[in-house]
């Protein structure tokens, strides 16, 4: 197992892999006031893998538009189901978004956004694979797993751009029609 730590305004974050690829990231909670640097000491050392996430994850904390989809990550153990739906969320741009309904027709489970949002949030590598640029039909963000949940959310969003009206979404963003086409 190979670790390293990124750093950002918001405090730092960790990203683990094995040889075969990322396995976990763990992400600083945006929600809060002041940064909170993580005081935890690993005892896995940095790979080559791991340095470069953390270098990509870092550069996206500055508000540069980050592709993750050459980071190779082990979805080892989940079902297929809820691996497709990664990998299909994977094919998500920085600042795009679509609904858990419109995720679970590209899955082809047209009927399935309920299990699209709890594959989301087994999601073991958020920003690699960008959970947080699912939201429902109506824009509301309804929920996310890592620290500072919806506000977190909120946050990344608007540092891609994302526009809200209020608390909502503006759901002239969704677009459906780019990733399945990808």
């Amino acid at each position: 197992m190979y670790c390293s730590y990124f750093l950002t305004s918001f405090g730092s974050g960790i990203v683990y892999a094995t040889d075969k690829g990322i396995i976990k990231v763990e992400i600083p909670d945006l929600s809060m006031n002041e940064a909170a640097l993580n005081t935890v000491q690993s005892e896995f050392e940095p790979s080559e893998m791991t340095m470069h996430a953390a270098r990509l994850l870092q550069r996206y904390f500055s508000g540069e538009s980050t592709d993750f989809t050459g980071i190779p990550v082990q979805l080892e153990g989940m079902t297929p189901f809820r691996q497709k739906v990664l990998e299909v969320t994977r094919k998500l741009a920085f600042g795009e978004i679509c609904s858990y309904g419109q995720m679970a027709v590209l899955c082809g489970s047209p009927s399935a956004a309920r299990a699209v949002g709890g594959a989301l949030a087994s999601n073991p590598v958020p920003l690699i694979i960008p959970c947080h640029r699912v939201v429902a039909s109506d824009g509301r963000l309804t929920g996310f797993s890592a620290p500072g949940g919806e506000s977190t959310k909120m946050a990344l969003l608007k540092m891609e751009g994302v526009e809200f009206k209020g608390m909502l979404v503006d759901k002239k963003q969704l677009v459906l029609h780019r990733i399945s086409n990808r």
